[in-house]
């Protein structure tokens, strides 16, 4: 369960570490994110090494203090699979992405969900491991 102000882990290439979500996107009265949600983050950690090996044009998209989208992969919430079978995970997870919802980065570390694949085709080419 992600909300305005909880603190995400970015899981992907790009050299963004930790950033927090401002908002949750979807119908109006909507505050709660949960697994496959967008939300507008704002970057808050970025990793020096990883952003000099990015190009120009991204590494001034990803400073300190901008805005983003990303989708939740990830939550400490649990994900209900079949009855009986409860998934969680350590810690809130995202990846970024660009208005029409594909990752920005070709790369995303750690599981990812196949329910979250299949709704999402492009995470899965992202993904080594699926659960």
């Amino acid at each position: 369960m992600v909300q305005a102000g909880t603190l995400l882990r970015i899981i992907d290439k790009t050299a963004v570490v930790l950033v927090e979500c401002l908002r949750v996107f979807g119908p109006i009265r909507t505050r709660i994110a949960y697994l496959g949600d967008v939300v507008l983050i704002s970057v808050k950690r970025i990793n020096i090494q990883k952003l000099l090996v990015l190009k120009a044009k991204k590494r001034r998209r990803y400073l300190k203090g901008s805005l983003s989208r990303a989708l939740v992969v990830r939550t400490r919430v649990n994900f209900s699979r079949v009855p009986g079978i409860f998934i969680k995970f350590d810690e809130n997870s995202a990846v970024l992405v660009n208005k029409n919802v594909v990752p920005v980065s070709n790369r995303a570390y750690g599981p990812m969900l196949k329910e979250l694949c299949m709704r999402r085709p492009s995470l899965g080419c992202i993904s080594r491991h699926l659960i």
